[in-house]
């Protein structure tokens, strides 16, 4: 009986320190995985907490230093669908040049030539019908939109835009634009190697007296939080239109790279501009969308606008129409115009207050989420789940709040959401992990206590077997006698009858069977081994070892709660002799105040007692046996008892076989003298 309890006890070879060691080195393990190889998770949760703290400290008013000419839904209705003639377009900027701005930026592509242009059309009739026309009164050099456009954007020394593209190979333009010097450690910045480049038409890109590129650098999630100042193009560095007004507006033709604590920095001039590894700036947000200063274009066209708002200020001609697709999601708005994303960056740029991502962030994630994992396996050592738990959450908030400050003190953007998610995740791997393993502990516990109930069962029943002539097998039949009596009654009665015969109490009643006669032990050999009829003074002493057998169930269930295994045991033991006509003994209970437990123990032990051999009394053949019990239905049995056995029979009769023992010198006798119990068996006799 021994062998479940060390088959269970090898399921549990590992120590408390030992499966904190192992969770923690898995843990250690998934941070690395997390942090280097599969970031996306943990990069969306940093992005998040950034993402608040921008929009938190996005309510100041944006700097005045940067006005947005717009051409929105209402001057689209005004001055007609887009693209409108040049001539419409460097009307605006010349009235904008005319207030004196300290620069003018266009963050719009003219790429193909303007179709309402008096040369375009006289060239579109000269090539598809053969025709040379004339048109007269036009102005000189208001033939070509494109070429007037050009003159105007010259006379405002305004910067362009052009678009680079990373999938297509495009071929070199009439006008390429001028790439911008870049000088010192520039082996510290890889910026993005554009393979084309779409620019305006010749005479526009001929008339900018500088460009600057509009590509904008959208995360996993398609927000945009940082902008690139520069690409490669052809071996050269080409700045983004922000960096082209900055320097165009500073005079400034040279950027140089440095690198610090935190990683490279630009230096443009007095400024230096922190970038990442990638030469893209994190963009500081100042309010929400349409936080700048918007004058639209049909006010402009029109000659309504101030002037004085434009003077000493930059001014970029751009778009927040929703049918010119231009409008992002942000962390401060998830309909932000392009434009002004542009407008925002010029402000960095000016005020040297972009905020600063250090370089290797991955390193700054791995670290403390190590940090936390060792510091979770060490407190899951020396206390419970949830203390160890709380306090590794507590110590893994302290990065998000160092992280809080920094941001609001130097505008740095420590990545704080990895020792967190480390906590989170740590602690319940380790709270998972103890857990199973108390329940395995709990588990194996459990089967020793049972091992060491069937050892007690066992040895209470051997002791009771070695002052009787009854051996193992009866203590196999009235088992299963009793188990076969019990389902019997449950499935003739239903649930509703007999609610207590549950699976459970039918497999304690099993195993409770055995200690039915364990007060034989305290019974004299010269009574409890008489061949023959006993006296009435025998009889006395030897109905007292159902007092005897409860006695000794109970000192060994001391100590032992809600045994329900022994409970029952003592209950049969005390009863198993009552009849249903209340002539029985210790107590003369009659009918259903027996427990059910001893009006079924009653009737299989006389069924064993009588189909085998005692030396008392010789082995009857079932029929006689059934006849008997029959007899006794109502006065001796339960009625519904012996209704169970008679739907049982065929059952009693395998059991009766199947564990039969060897006749103690004696035959059946088909009819015993003295009527069906014969001279030798006294009704309700005790040596049964």
């Amino acid at each position: 009986m021994s062998t479940p309890v060390k088959s269970a006890s090898r399921l549990v070879t590992i120590s408390r320190q030992r499966l904190v060691a192992a969770v923690t080195v898995a843990g250690l393990l998934l941070a690395a995985l997390f942090c280097l190889a599969e970031p996306g998770l943990v990069q969306l949760a940093d992005n998040r907490i950034l993402d608040g703290l921008v929009s938190r400290m996005a309510h100041d008013p944006a700097p005045d230093r940067v006005v947005i000419v717009d051409i929105d839904e209402e001057s689209l209705a005004v001055a007609g669908q887009w693209p409108w003639p040049r001539y419409l377009t460097g009307g605006i900027v010349r009235r904008v040049s005319a207030a004196r701005p300290m620069g003018v930026g266009v963050d719009v592509l003219f790429s193909e030539p303007d179709r309402t242009s008096i040369a375009t059309i006289r060239h579109a009739f000269r090539r598809d019908f053969g025709l040379d026309i004339a048109i007269s009164g036009v102005p000189r050099g208001m033939e070509d939109n494109d070429a007037y456009f050009g003159s105007v954007l010259a006379g405002a020394e305004a910067v362009g835009a052009v678009l680079h593209l990373f999938d297509l190979v495009t071929p070199d333009p009439e006008n390429l634009p001028r790439p911008v010097r870049v000088t010192g450690d520039t082996t510290a910045i890889a910026p993005a190697e554009a393979s084309g480049i779409l620019c305006n038409t010749g005479p526009i890109q001929a008339g900018l007296a500088a460009s600057g590129f509009i590509n904008v650098e959208k995360d996993e999630d398609g927000s945009i939080r940082r902008v690139p100042l520069l690409h490669r193009f052809q071996g050269q560095y080409y700045p983004s239109l922000a960096l082209a007004l900055f320097m165009q507006a500073r005079n400034l033709r040279e950027v140089r790279v440095e690198t610090d604590a935190l990683g490279p920095v630009l230096v443009a001039g007095e400024t230096r501009i922190p970038v990442d590894g990638a030469a893209c700036m994190r963009l500081r947000f100042a309010g929400g969308a349409r936080a700048h200063r918007f004058v639209p274009a049909a006010e402009v066209l029109r000659g309504a606008h101030d002037p004085a708002q434009f003077e000493g200020r930059m001014v970029i001609v751009g778009s927040s129409a929703a049918r010119l697709n231009d409008l992002h999601h942000t962390p401060v708005s998830s309909n932000y115009p392009g434009t002004e994303v542009h407008a925002v960056a010029l402000d960095n740029l000016f005020d040297g207050t972009p905020l600063r991502e250090p370089d290797h962030v991955a390193a700054y994630r791995l670290v403390p989420a190590m940090l936390v994992i060792l510091l979770a396996g060490l407190l899951f050592l020396r206390a419970g789940p949830l203390q160890a738990g709380g306090a590794t959450l507590a110590v893994a908030l302290v990065m998000p709040a160092v992280g809080s400050a920094l941001f609001a003190w130097r505008g740095i953007t420590l990545p704080m959401a990895a020792p967190v998610l480390a906590a989170l995740m740590q602690g319940a791997l380790l709270s998972l992990a103890l857990y199973a393993r108390e329940r395995r502990m709990a588990f194996v516990r459990l089967r020793q206590l049972n091992h060491a109930r069937q050892m007690t069962l066992e040895s209470m029943t051997a002791v009771a077997e070695s002052r009787d002539e009854i051996s193992g097998a009866h203590i196999k039949r009235t088992q299963h006698y009793v188990r076969a009596l019990a389902e019997s009654l449950r499935d003739m009665g239903g649930k509703e009858t007999y609610p207590q015969l549950t699976e459970d109490y039918i497999e304690l009643l099993f195993h409770s069977a055995p200690l039915h006669d364990v007060g034989k032990v305290a019974v004299p050999d010269s009574v409890l081994f008489k061949p023959g009829k006993l006296t009435d003074e025998e009889f006395a002493v030897i109905r007292q070892h159902v007092r005897h057998g409860r006695n000794i169930i109970a000192n060994a269930a001391q100590g032992m709660e809600d045994d329900a295994f022994l409970h029952l045991a003592a209950e049969i033991a005390w009863s198993h002799h009552e009849k249903w006509d209340g002539s029985g003994y210790m107590e003369g209970l009659a009918g259903e105040a027996i427990p059910l437990s001893g009006r079924l123990m009653a009737l299989a032990d006389v069924y064993d007692a009588l189909v085998c051999a005692r030396q008392y009394k010789p082995a009857f053949p079932h029929a006689k046996v059934r006849e008997m019990i029959l007899q006794g239905r109502g006065s001796h049995f339960d009625p519904a008892v012996v209704d169970a056995f008679l739907l049982a029979e065929e059952e009693f009769k395998r059991i009766a076989t199947a564990y039969r023992d060897p006749e103690p010198g004696h035959t059946p006798d088909p009819d015993p003298p003295g009527g069906p119990t014969g001279d030798h068996v006294q009704p309700g006799d005790p040596r049964q």
